[in-house]
């Protein structure tokens, strides 16, 4: 029999199904099983179900006797997750399941991302799906694939694939604040080919800078967090005072929408070793406690970048802004452009430079974009612009929002913080393919999203759950 760890927690239905979907691999482009695990789910509730061609799914619930005449309702998360490990971990999340721990209020993984975004927020769905005494009108449950990559799933949803027009989104962090609007976001990558030479230096190290803090590229971007691929420079700055080096290859970052916690570079010199003492450069970055650099001999490489090649490729990781462009003049606690300078890969001849921007105004989107092209463009770097998305602008009436804040401080007797958020929500994809829909976006509370630190708090899980269910009773 399967051991449920969860089973004595509540909502013991929402534990029970976001533990189900811990077992199941789910990385962003890999949703196929966890979409078919949803999709018979539904038809086993007795509900119709529907899968599209991106593995979205929709589970449609009649409404309860007495609201038949009420219009029908969209709950909404995505099925897909972040997959990031510390280091240390052996873990395969193509198909290992994630090793949960209970930490007094919160749940989190064993050194890897948990999944509760946004695993909770599907399970709570599937929670009232399966509660045959939920009072409240038709509900629809919409279940998108690839929201923590592209949105390609919510991108794909067409406009009869769901049929209400008042939708609950449950992806976000913070229990007691709705959100109300969001970013508009693109990715803008750069992919230099480059030439090798040989290699007549004598021995070939490998610089390392990892275990970051990270994050959400979105919700932390303003928390000083340090890019690893931004810091390595600085180190490597330190290995050239005392030698002279060629470079091989540097890398860092793994997705994104997470700030980039490690990185490493490759080059030669005629050192046989290096004793640098990085202790003073590691206390300019306080936050950053746990950061680890060194330096190791490795297999001397053959090849080395050409002189041009590489100092392109440094110019460009220097030069791209990382972060905070400005906030919002208003709210001036609130982001509204920033830039997560991602990843910087090799493969063969080849590398990519991923940059992911966001902003809430059109204005500073158009401004920053202009300055990370310019930095490709000096370097002769070809780049393309792909997945944008525009803002989800806040609505000035919204019965939905209303109602929501009422019933939110009538069940916990405090007020709900209604705001706007710099990171990205399928609501704003929906924008476009639902002209006319109401939409508002909660959560209970989650920290440290996308990094394997990444904690659900279970008291906030209940509460927004009862408050969720509370909020469709009025509807």
């Amino acid at each position: 029999m399967e051991a449920i760890m969860l089973e004595n927690l509540k909502p013991e239905r929402v534990f029970y199904y976001f533990e189900k979907l811990t077992k199941i691999p789910r990385e962003s482009g890999n949703e196929k099983q966890v979409s078919d695990y949803l999709y018979n789910l539904g038809k086993s509730f007795g509900y119709e179900a529907f899968q599209d061609e991106a593995n979205n799914v929709v589970i449609r619930k009649p409404a309860y006797k007495g609201y038949e005449d009420h219009a029908p309702i969209v709950l909404q998360g995505h099925m897909d997750m972040v997959c990031e490990k510390r280091d240390d971990v052996v873990h395969d999340f193509t198909k290992d399941p994630i090793e949960l721990v209970i930490d007094g209020d919160l749940i989190k993984a064993n050194g890897t991302t948990l999944g509760a975004d946004d695993g909770i927020g599907v399970a709570i769905g599937l929670a009232i799906l399966e509660d045959k005494n939920a009072k409240h009108p038709a509900v629809e449950l919409l279940i998108t694939t690839d929201e923590e990559r592209t949105m390609a799933g919510a991108r794909a949803v067409k406009s009869d694939f769901i049929r209400g027009r008042k939708l609950i989104n449950i992806d976000t962090e913070d229990e007691g604040i709705l959100f109300a609007g969001c970013a508009g976001g693109q990715g803008i990558v750069g992919n230099l080919k480059v030439k090798y030479v040989p290699n007549e230096m004598k021995n070939t190290f490998e610089l390392s800078l990892n275990n970051l803090i990270g994050g959400h590229s979105g919700v932390e971007i303003d928390k000083d967090r340090q890019n690893a691929l931004k810091l390595i420079l600085k180190a490597l700055d330190m290995v050239k005072k005392v030698s002279k080096i060629k470079l091989v290859k540097i890398e860092g970052g793994t997705k994104h929408n997470a700030i980039a916690r490690d990185a490493k570079v490759t080059f030669c010199s005629n050192e046989e070793d290096y004793n640098i003492d990085f202790s003073k450069f590691k206390e300019k970055y306080p936050l950053e406690k746990n950061m680890n650099i060194e330096i190791k001999k490795i297999d001397n490489s053959k090849n080395v970048l050409c002189d041009g090649c590489a100092e392109k490729i440094e110019n460009t990781i220097r030069d791209i802004p990382h972060g905070v462009y400005c906030m919002i003049k208003d709210k001036p606690t609130i982001v509204e452009c920033s830039d997560n300078f991602a990843i910087v890969r090799f493969d063969k001849d080849m590398v990519k430079f991923e940059v992911s921007l966001r902003s809430s105004n059109m204005k500073t989107f158009n401004e920053y974009t202009k300055k990370i092209t310019d930095v490709y463009e000096k370097n002769s770097i070809p780049y393309s612009i792909n997945d944008f998305y525009k803002p989800w602008e806040y609505a000035k009436k919204s019965d939905l929002r209303d109602l929501a804040v009422k019933t939110y401080k009538e069940i916990t007797n405090k007020d709900m913080k209604v705001t706007v958020i710099h990171a990205a929500v399928e609501t704003a994809i929906f924008v476009d393919t639902f002209s006319d829909m109401e939409m508002i976006a909660v959560g209970p509370d989650l920290k440290e999203v996308h990094t394997p630190n990444e904690r659900l708090s279970i008291s906030s899980t209940f509460r927004t759950y009862e408050f969720i269910k509370k909020l469709i009773e009025k509807l």
